[in-house]
């Protein structure tokens, strides 16, 4: 009947399209016990407790009534349970037999005994584990506490292993950034950072200069209203924003690759093929020169 019963779960689990894997998901029971179940044999199943609770699942998962199948299963181990008892009795008496009557008892039956006992006493020492889960389970709903799962405690464990790495990720990249001379000024603690065109306006000083890399890296240096303010490293692509009351001096090298805004207008052809360039802005006027290359004339 257990054949018969395991076709049945088979044949309808096939003809609803589904796989053992879906089933498993949805169910949570293992592939392998769901297979074990199909076929009818319950020889790999890890008690009786486990073999009716996977039993009775599957079926009300496929819409079958687990009536007959769990009647199957307690059967197999009623009778199971009883044959084992029986052969550790019978062997038991052959030995005492032997004995009384002077003669010399068979060591097989020693063994067999003891792999009867053995057995015995393994099957009630998984039913009386299975028993104290089913009890703690039963025990933790009635005080409203959640049946914890060992799936849920390991993706428990998963999430906070992630969280872990990524926070050790971020830290370790902040210091590779702070010890990297090639990064630019403002990631190194220079005192001023780039802002965008959108904050300057709307913060807008009577000078507002913003200086910035084209396709090089630069630095620039300036001096606001008589404030020296540290020298500012630019990758290419990234900007420097500098605001003033009065006066604004700037010094920035490769000219030919930078880009100066004053007040909104951006400054064009100031270079002359020079290489480091020297401003002075002031709220209504500005005017520049070059660094004069070494050894020329002025």
């Amino acid at each position: 009947m257990l054949e018969e019963n395991g076709r049945l779960l088979k044949v309808t689990r096939e003809a609803l399209g589904l796989s053992l894997d879906a089933v498993e998901e949805a169910t949570k029971v293992r592939e392998y016990y769901l297979q074990l179940l199909e076929n009818g044999d319950l020889s790999g199943m890890p008690g009786r407790i486990y073999a009716i609770g996977f039993a009775e699942t599957y079926a009300k998962f496929l819409g079958i009534d687990p009536a007959g199948l769990l009647e199957d299963i307690k059967a197999f181990y009623a009778k199971n349970s009883a044959d084992v008892g029986f052969e550790a009795y019978v062997s038991g008496k052959k030995v005492v037999q032997a004995v009384a009557e002077g003669g010399s008892p068979n060591a097989a039956w020693h063994e067999v005994k003891d792999k009867a006992e053995s057995r015995l006493a393994d099957q009630n020492a998984k039913a009386e584990s299975a028993n104290q889960l089913r009890a703690s389970a039963y025990a933790n709903v009635a005080m409203g506490r959640p049946i914890r799962s060992r799936s849920r405690r390991f993706g428990k464990r998963f999430l906070w292993v992630l969280l872990g790495s990524v926070v050790i990720t971020l830290l370790l990249a902040l210091y590779l950034l702070q010890d990297n001379p090639e990064l630019p000024g403002f990631l190194q603690g220079s005192e001023q950072l780039p802002v965008a065109e959108s904050e300057v306006q709307a913060n807008a000083a009577p000078v507002t200069i913003i200086v910035t890399a084209q396709d090089e890296e630069i630095w620039v240096g300036a001096t606001v209203d008589g404030t020296k303010h540290s020298q500012v490293t630019l990758a290419p692509g990234l900007s420097q924003a500098f605001t003033a009351q009065n006066h604004l001096y700037l010094r920035f090298n490769k000219a030919t690759h930078t880009t100066v805004e004053y007040n909104g207008q951006t400054l064009e052809d100031f270079s002359a093929g020079s290489d480091i360039w020297n401003f002075n802005f002031y709220t209504d006027s500005y005017d520049g020169y070059a660094d004069q290359p070494v050894g020329s004339d002025n």
